[in-house]
């Protein structure tokens, strides 16, 4: 910090960004970023109050939590939402009339916050509503093995895959080929996928979270299901599969809405 010189810190991860606060000169100005929410975040968060000047929540649910916490009471809290990069130039959106429901899961495979244990449970809603689909699940994690045995399907019209890891410069491509994002978590702070997918034209599957979810998908952009609601995510894309005219309405806004509000130069305006 003494040769950098620098004017402000951001800790944004790690413990090491945190503790790092601790060692930066006089009259640098201090930021912390709280990720997601939950209580481990909060507690984690809260070690540092006094090595922070700002703190920053990237959703309205996360400020309102680190603000009730006698921790912060002499530390200011902004509300900072993600934004992520829009590709150029704009591709339009070629509507999935009448093929299979194209569904993705991007992210961690994981049962700890992303609940991928509940994919037997949905896919046998689908398959039993006899609706032609393919899954593509993407990622990796410690239930990928499980399923990978588990996940099965000897019908024609309704196929899963697993592509495994994805490259960042590869998620457009894989995004543009399909419909509905699939996200059956029970936290988040404010997904990146999500922004991700709205960005690229799909129309959000997702709990009804507290944090980062509500803030971007509502009744005009997706459909939120209540996470206790295991049935209700198949049910959610069974009517998306139904009614082509509202994925379409529902993609269209969607779109409209994260290219507007949560993308990476919006976000830097905020900064």
């Amino acid at each position: 910090p003494a040769s950098f010189k620098p004017s402000v810190a951001l800790a944004n991860l790690s413990a090491e960004s945190f503790e790092v606060l601790r060692y930066m000169p006089k009259g640098v100005f201090r930021i912390g970023t709280a990720q997601a929410d939950q209580e481990a975040i909060y507690r984690f968060v809260a070690h540092y109050a006094g090595e922070m000047d700002l703190l920053v929540a990237i959703s309205e649910r996360i400020k309102q939590q680190l603000e009730a916490r006698p921790e912060f009471a002499g530390v200011p809290v902004r509300y900072v939402p993600h934004g992520v990069p829009v590709p150029e130039p704009e591709r339009e959106r070629v509507p999935n009339n009448a093929s299979p429901l194209r569904i993705l899961y991007l992210g961690r495979l994981q049962r700890e916050q992303k609940r991928v244990q509940l994919f037997p449970e949905i896919l046998q809603a689908l398959q039993a509503a006899g609706i032609s689909f393919h899954w593509t699940i993407a990622g990796t994690g410690p239930e990928e093995a499980w399923l990978k045995s588990t996940l099965k399907s000897d019908a024609a019209n309704q196929t899963i895959s697993f592509p495994g890891k994805v490259l960042y410069g590869d998620v457009p491509a894989l995004l543009a080929h399909h419909d509905v994002f699939l996200l059956a978590s029970d936290y988040e702070g404010q997904p990146l996928s999500l922004l991700e997918a709205m960005v690229a034209g799909l129309v959000p599957v997702v709990s009804d979270l507290p944090s980062g979810i509500r803030e971007v998908v509502n009744a005009d952009t997706g459909k939120l299901v209540p996470p206790e609601n295991v049935r209700g995510y198949a049910d959610a894309i069974i009517r998306l599969h139904e009614n082509r005219d509202e994925l379409r309405r529902l993609a269209v806004n969607a779109q409209q809405k994260a290219r507007r509000e949560f993308t990476v130069s919006a976000m830097a305006e905020r900064w």
